[in-house]
């Protein structure tokens, strides 16, 4: 009787696991993406929500390399 119990909280618990966030979520809350980095970096998080938010980062840094280089025209 075990065993059944066993398989529906496992089940449960993985209903439960919430979905990984966009590239473009993290785009738009950079606090969060780099607080997803960091626990990435630990090892303590991993999947899509790292390569996501790593993406995000990609996109701000080029970003903002971009508004530096238009600010030289």
């Amino acid at each position: 009787m075990t065993g059944p119990r066993i398989l529906v909280v496992l089940a449960g618990l993985a209903a439960c696991t919430p979905q990984p966030r966009s590239q473009s979520y993290f785009e738009g809350h950079r606090a969060e993406a780099a607080r997803v980095l960091a626990d990435c970096a630990r090892g303590d998080r991993r999947g899509a929500d790292c390569v996501n938010a790593q993406a995000a980062e990609v996109s701000a840094r080029r970003e903002a390399r971009m508004k530096l280089y238009r600010q030289g025209f």
